[in-house]
């Protein structure tokens, strides 16, 4: 999720349980709700110590990591700002694992454990990276300030703080319980993934057999007719396969790519087989990015490879 989603959620979320308790800690639960997305400062320090878990929404992203960053900066708050260690330490490990739990509802895995434990897993709740939510979340900065700048009175001011609240709340409730039952219905060859907009949702079959892949995108909706977006069979040779084999395990060597679902579309053309892999995490509108490996048929070995950005197509 973006970062003004994750300061307003927590901000809101602060107000609704702490505000009677006390506001001194309220610039702490701010900081400590974006502070993991401040990850992609660490990018350089990749080259030098070779970790995929310097990556944003690598090793930030955990729960443990949470816990032993909140009591280190807690130092510094109680020796510099006269705060409490222990509170401070508690509301920092609360709002940064709060962070990590919204990026657990999102399509993009994290390593929520680590370093105790480097298996990543994502609830696909939530479109990483929400448009919707992004959108939401500035609107609701723009409605205070000019509140603030207005001088409404207070009364006025905390209902709507208290609409937006519960209106995150309501929405991410949805958005699980639209998944959960989903789920419920899909088969094992099939896969959820959220919509941009709440109510809509797409279904993902791929089914593979001894000739080749079926596959088939469905964008759905729980009030509109569905729509097939994308839907082919490819019939592939003993050889094929195995370079489609190998297009899986070069996918895989990417820290990014290995996290996302694949739809795999084949071309044939001068002595060349490709294959074409599209990122379904990151599909708007039946556009979305993708990585091509092209092999020699006569040497089957890889020539080169492509990134890109497209419409799902042949």
């Amino acid at each position: 999720m973006d970062i003004f989603t994750h300061s307003v959620f927590g901000a809101l979320l602060y107000i609704l349980f702490l505000k009677k308790v006390t506001f001194d800690f309220f610039p702490i639960a701010i900081l400590f709700s974006f502070l993991p997305d401040l990850d992609i400062f660490l990018a350089p320090l990749k080259r030098i110590f070779k970790s995929n878990y310097l990556e944003h929404r690598g090793g930030s992203h955990s729960y443990i990591i949470g816990i032993i960053l909140s009591a280190i900066l807690s130092i510094f708050f109680s020796v510099f700002g006269n705060k409490s260690f222990l509170i401070s330490w508690l509301i920092g490990s609360t709002f940064y694992g709060l962070h990590v739990s919204m990026d657990l509802l999102t399509t993009t895995k994290i390593p929520y454990l680590y370093p105790l434990s480097k298996k990543e897993y994502s609830f696909y709740v939530e479109k990483a990276g929400s448009s919707f939510t992004f959108i939401n979340s500035l609107v609701f900065l723009v409605i205070l300030l000019v509140m603030y700048h207005s001088s409404v009175g207070l009364s006025l001011f905390m209902n709507v703080i208290n609409v937006y609240t519960y209106f995150f709340l309501f929405y991410y409730l949805y958005r699980i319980s639209s998944k959960i039952w989903i789920s419920f219905h899909l088969k094992d060859h099939q896969k959820y993934f959220p919509g941009v907009l709440p109510f809509y949702f797409t279904i993902f079959d791929k089914q593979i057999t001894d000739e080749g892949l079926s596959l088939c995108i469905e964008k759905k909706s729980h009030f509109l007719s569905s729509k097939v977006i994308y839907k082919n069979k490819s019939v592939l040779e003993s050889e094929e396969m195995e370079f489609y084999k190998k297009a899986i395990e070069l996918c895989n060597k990417h820290y990014y790519f290995a996290k996302w679902t694949v739809l795999p579309i084949f071309f044939r053309e001068n002595g060349l087989f490709s294959v074409r892999f599209f990122f379904l995490e990151t599909m708007v509108h039946g556009r979305t990015h993708y990585i091509q490996y092209n092999f020699d048929t006569f040497t089957q070995q890889i020539v080169n490879y492509k990134q890109g950005y497209g419409h799902i197509q042949n």
